[in-house]
């Protein structure tokens, strides 16, 4: 008997044709069927699987004002200049957040994060790696550690296409590069900034710092088009990534991170002369650029810019092939996220209102930032989302939506929040959240659980706001919040033990402020005497063995266990638990009160 088999996968179908009457149902060729079977089912359901699985786009913002974006200014009733018709369309027609956080309030460490789905203190992340052209020591051989996942090698290793476009600020050396870090294609700079038209520092000889060093292309250095803005050079490099990627057929993950609005302030030439056609150059002779602006009309035409960029990258998903027909169109199948890494910086013209403070704080203004998420069809529409979410919860987020396997040892900072987006609850109702930035000799911290937020700042006094009724942190009610006080501090010490020191510092005044002050003084950061509260806190319990855990520790285990389980983090059901293992009331789960606990659960 003849057979001939034909494979179609796109219908993913297996046709078994027979060239005879003879009866085809004999042993042999039902073995030869199920064999067939065998080897072509895995890879045809993998493609079906494929097909259910969204493609995501993270836009990344630097030093974006919280006022900064249409969308956002309008939602707190702030005036402003910029010009986002693109981004605010667009936000419109998804949900927008009004309480997203970044977990750092400058850029390396905050990028770290978002691609690690970590903290970054706890692999000692946590300050800007130098200036490369420094050879500052050996951090230029340092980077994000090879230990940590990032969320690119989890959804690549699943099966998409993978770029990063823009800014990195990871590390340079080999083993931190994107095409090392699960990145099929990288174009941009390694460094934390560049120039805005590039194609004049690449003349430029010797290269003084990362600003001028030519962009990259993977590997290769790669000489930019004279005159070419380089905004629009990251937006082209992004749509050109997606219009091949939906050719392949395959899902895909864009990192599209913008330098955009962070320094040095350099507007597009055209977009200025639209932005303020009535603008008069002090120095006609020198032609219309940026310098003859302001700082803030150079910002603005640096926002505009992107946002003609988004504006773009939707055409693209919207036709992939620029034929003028939607027919593969991949929007609906499209998760877009658009963000910023931390808050803006005032003295460069941004503008956080109504929050307090910029980047590099810990207060509003430095964490809290600009956030929509857009897919049509499967998020609330022209909703606001009013519920503390982090950039932390991505990565597991992302990797859920993507069907991707997160390694066993990966350890998480964040939630996968997709569930609690679509029913509008808060996915860190019974959660404590924490800030940290290392501040010359002492440490900036915010503390936040539920409506109210602890602050301090370089041995000052403890303050508390209520975030959500005050945004701008205006009204210090740490008086009549001593009991939060006296709950929350205990918890930030517990957790700044998890932290490693810097692995690297920005500058050798960095480090030898390090030394001089010998940091990082937790013990003091995180006392509990305040003038404000001494008279109701008391110490917090003492361990007598390496086996007994306080609260806070034996919540952070608990957590790690009913993330690796799946289960639903159940805050309230976990602190009845500890309360009845601490049968003698001192606050501390010792390894006996453990054993003891189990035993008796397991009795019963």
């Amino acid at each position: 008997m003849k057979w001939e088999n034909l494979l179609d996968t796109n219908a993913l179908s297996i046709r078994i044709m027979v060239k005879n009457h003879s009866n085809p149902f004999t042993l042999t060729n039902v073995m030869r069927v199920m064999m067939l079977l065998s080897l072509c089912l895995p890879s045809l359901l993998s493609q079906a699987n494929a097909g259910d699985r969204p493609n995501i786009v993270l836009i990344l913002c630097d030093d974006l004002g919280y006022a900064d974006v249409g969308f956002n200014a309008k939602q707190f009733g702030v005036n402003t200049d910029v010009v986002t018709p693109n981004i605010d369309s667009i936000a419109s027609k998804g949900t927008i957040f009004s309480q997203a956080y970044v977990a750092h309030p400058f850029c390396g460490p905050s990028r770290m994060a978002l691609l690690s789905g970590r903290m970054p203190h706890c692999f000692g992340g946590q300050k800007n790696l130098p200036d490369v052209a420094k050879n500052l020591r050996d951090y230029n051989e340092k980077g994000i550690p090879e230990s940590e996942t990032l969320i690119s090698t989890v959804l690549h290793n699943s099966g998409y296409r993978t770029a990063c476009i823009g800014k990195w600020h990871l590390g340079d050396a080999k083993p931190f590069h994107p095409n090392s870090r699960g990145f099929d294609e990288f174009f941009g700079f390694l460094g934390g900034g560049h120039q805005y038209y590039p194609s004049i520092t690449d003349k430029v000889e010797p290269k003084v710092n990362d600003y001028q060093f030519y962009l990259q292309r993977n590997r290769e250095d790669s000489k930019s088009p004279e005159g070419a803005y380089l905004t629009d050079m990251l937006t082209d490099e992004a749509s050109k990534f997606i219009t091949q990627s939906v050719a392949a057929d395959e899902p895909f993950f864009l990192y599209l991170a913008y330098n955009a609005p962070h320094s040095p302030l350099q507007g597009k030439t055209e977009d200025l002369k639209f932005l303020y056609p009535d603008h008069k150059p002090s120095n006609p002779q020198n032609g219309i650029n940026f310098q003859d602006y302001e700082k803030r009309q150079n910002y603005v035409a640096m926002v505009y810019a992107v946002d003609r960029g988004v504006g773009q990258l939707f055409k693209t998903l919207n036709d992939p092939n620029q034929d003028q027909d939607t027919a593969d169109s991949v929007v609906n199948n499209t998760l877009v996220v658009f963000l910023s890494d931390n808050g803006g910086k005032i003295l460069q013209a941004g503008n956080n209102a109504p929050l307090m403070d910029d980047k590099g704080s810990t207060h509003e203004g430095g964490i809290r930032v600009p956030m929509f998420m857009h897919w049509p069809g499967k998020l609330p529409v022209g909703q606001v989302f009013e519920h503390p979410v982090l950039a932390l919860d991505l990565y597991p987020t992302f990797a859920g939506l993507a069907s991707a396997e997160i390694p066993d040892n990966k350890m998480l900072d964040g939630e996968d929040i997709w569930a609690d987006l679509k029913e509008g609850r808060n996915p860190h109702r019974d959660e404590t959240i924490f800030w940290l930035r290392h501040h010359g000799g002492g440490n900036e911290i915010a503390i936040r659980h539920g409506d109210l937020k602890a602050y301090r700042k370089n041995f000052g006094n403890w303050q508390v706001f209520d975030v959500t009724s005050d945004v701008g942190e205006s009204s210090d009610l740490a008086k009549a919040n001593s009991n939060f006080l006296k709950q929350r501090i205990p918890e930030g010490a517990s957790w700044a033990k998890t932290h490693l020191e810097p692995q690297w510092h920005d500058t050798e005044g960095s480090l030898k402020s390090w030394i001089e002050n010998d940091m990082p003084k937790y013990d003091e950061s995180f006392a509990l005497k305040s003038p404000q509260i001494s008279a109701a806190i008391t110490e917090p319990p003492k361990r007598q063995a390496p086996t007994d855990w306080t609260k806070a520790e034996y919540i952070a285990v608990e957590k790690i266990k009913w993330k690796k389980n799946g289960w639903r983090w159940n805050l309230s059901k976990v602190e009845s638990n500890f309360a009845e293992i601490d049968t003698n009331n001192d606050g501390i789960a010792s390894g006996k009160e453990r054993q003891a606990w189990f035993a008796n659960k397991k009795g019963n």
